[in-house]
């Protein structure tokens, strides 16, 4: 009878797992003509279906580089999305990237294949005002442990403002800053002439200001003091 019943209650399980496995989304990137050079870029994808729980990533590296980083995309709806990667350098020539769908415990469920797309300095890519303001609050996911600590390589510190390492640990992006910080500690910036609009440099000093001396006392005159 327990045999019976086993045997009759298998096609029932395997009946359930089904939709379970079918669940199992599908994702694909945008191929895109260009990134701009020393600006941000959009790179739109499309996965389905949407599964509970999932998040959706944007890996990029410059394309001479050894290791990926990554940065969380944005939902529009009906299983459409956007990321933004950080600003090309001058080095960097072209971008590799994919994107890919990850569950709570960081297993990829679901990526799209590798696409390049060439970094050139005549693309222009108008973003929204709501991509705007991520590409200038970017958090940027490492994949490997060597590269806490240092610039995004291939890429521009601007607008790059934390990191999040392998284990999933959210950070302050300890170079990015501590290069910010360096500039504006410099005492004074020379700016060229031709910027300036003068035959010579100027010199913006970022010093902090001193305390104005007190003014020199105007002596009464001698001559009709009264009201």
């Amino acid at each position: 009878m327990t045999c019976r019943i086993c045997s009759c209650l298998l096609p029932v399980l395997l009946l359930g797992a089904a939709p379970l496995a079918a669940q199992a989304p599908r994702i694909e990137a945008e191929q895109i003509e260009c990134l701009p050079r020393a600006d941000n870029g959009v790179i739109n994808a499309t996965a389905s279906p949407d599964v509970a729980g999932v998040t959706h990533r944007l890996y990029f590296r410059w394309n001479e580089d050894d290791a990926f980083y990554y940065v969380l995309m944005q939902a529009v709806g009906a299983g459409r999305y956007w990321g933004v990667p950080a600003k090309p350098d001058e080095r960097n020539d072209a971008v590799e990237y994919y994107v890919a769908a990850v569950d709570p415990s960081e297993q990829v469920l679901a990526r799209s294949e590798s696409l390049m797309a060439p970094v050139d300095d005549d693309c222009v890519v108008e973003l929204t005002e709501q991509q705007r303001g991520v590409a200038e609050n970017l958090t940027v996911g490492e994949t490997t442990f060597d590269q806490a600590g240092e610039m995004v390589e291939g890429f521009l510190c601007d607008g790059v403002v934390s990191r999040i390492n392998p284990l999933g640990i959210l950070r302050g992006d300890e170079k990015c800053r501590a290069c910010v910080i360096a500039w504006w500690a410099k005492p004074s910036i020379l700016v060229p002439a031709a910027a300036a609009g003068a035959g010579t440099g100027v010199i913006i000093s970022h010093e902090e200001p001193r305390e104005a001396s007190p003014a020199t006392p105007v002596a009464a005159s001698g001559t009709g003091g009264g009201r």
